[in-house]
C-alpha cells in the first residue's frame, strides 16, 4: 500500500491578509528514498512572518514561493 504525503501548495498569490482560498492541501505519493537518501516524517511545520513575503512574487533575500507549488519551511518534531 502506498502511503501517502500531504503538501500545502500556494494556490492563489493572497490579497491583503491570506484566507484558506489561497491554499490547497495536495495528497502525492511517498517516493521510495535512493540511494544514500532516508525518509524523514516531519510532524511539525514552522509558520513564520517571512512566509507572508514570499507569497508576493518580488525580489527579496530568498525566492518567493511559486503558485501551485509546495510551501516549504523549517520543520521537526517534538523533543522526546
Amino acid at each position: 500500500m502506498p502511503q501517502t504525503n500531504r503538501e500545502i501548495h500556494l494556490r492563489r498569490r493572497p490579497v491583503g491578509l491570506p484566507t484558506p482560498e489561497d491554499f490547497e492541501l495536495v495528497e502525492t505519493a511517498i517516493p521510495e528514498p535512493g540511494p544514500g537518501q532516508f525518509l524523514v516524517r516531519n510532524v511539525f511545520m514552522s509558520v513564520d512572518p517571512y512566509m507572508r513575503g514570499r507569497m508576493m512574487d518580488r525580489k527579496s533575500y530568498v525566492p518567493p514561493f511559486q503558485v501551485g507549488q509546495v510551501l516549504d519551511g523549517g520543520s521537526g518534531r517534538p523533543p522526546r
